[in-house]
C-alpha cells in the first residue's frame, strides 16, 4: 500500500522545490532531487562491487547474516512500498547483479511519484523515510 496521499484529479499538486536551490527547502526538509542523488550514487556504488563483496556479510562477527545484496534487495522492497507498487507485489531476487538496478529503479519510481505529489500530506514523511533509508544502507555498504 502507498503511504502517498492520493492524488485528485483536477486537483493542482505544488510543484518540487527547485533542485537547483539546493539540497533542502528553506525549512531544512529534504527534496525530492536530494533522493534522487543519493539514490543514483548507492546504486552506483552497488553496480561497481565485486560478487565476493556482494556476498560478504555486512557484520562478519555479528550474529546477522545479512550480505550487502540482501541488504540493497530489503532496500529496493522498502522503496517500492514506500511508493506505489501494487498490493502484495514484492521485488524479485534477481541475484546479487542486479540489485543496484533494483535500487535505481524503485527509487527513482519514487522520486517521480513524490514529485508529483509534492506539497500533499504525507509526501514529505514518505521522502524523509526513503532517505533515511538510502542513507543507513548507504553507511554500511
Amino acid at each position: 500500500m502507498s503511504s502517498l496521499p492520493d492524488r485528485q484529479p483536477g486537483k493542482p499538486t505544488p510543484a518540487a522545490p527547485n533542485s537547483a536551490s539546493g539540497p533542502a527547502a528553506a525549512d531544512g526538509t529534504p527534496d525530492p532531487a536530494e533522493l534522487a542523488r543519493a539514490v543514483r550514487r548507492l546504486a552506483d556504488r552497488y553496480r561497481h562491487l565485486s560478487e565476493s563483496r556482494l556476498r560478504a556479510r555486512i557484520d562478519p562477527d555479528g550474529h546477522s547474516d545479512d550480505t550487502r545484496a540482501t541488504l540493497g534487495l530489503a532496500l529496493a522492497r522498502r522503496l517500492a512500498a514506500l511508493g506505489d507498487a501494487p498490493g502484495g507485489a514484492e521485488v524479485p531476487d534477481l541475484g546479487v547483479f542486479a540489485v543496484g538496478d533494483q535500487i535505481a529503479v524503485t527509487g527513482l519510481d519514487l522520486v517521480r511519484e513524490l514529485e508529483g505529489a509534492w506539497g500533499e500530506p504525507g509526501a514529505g514523511g514518505a521522502l524523509a523515510e526513503a532517505l533515511a533509508a538510502v542513507r543507513e544502507v548507504a553507511a554500511l555498504v
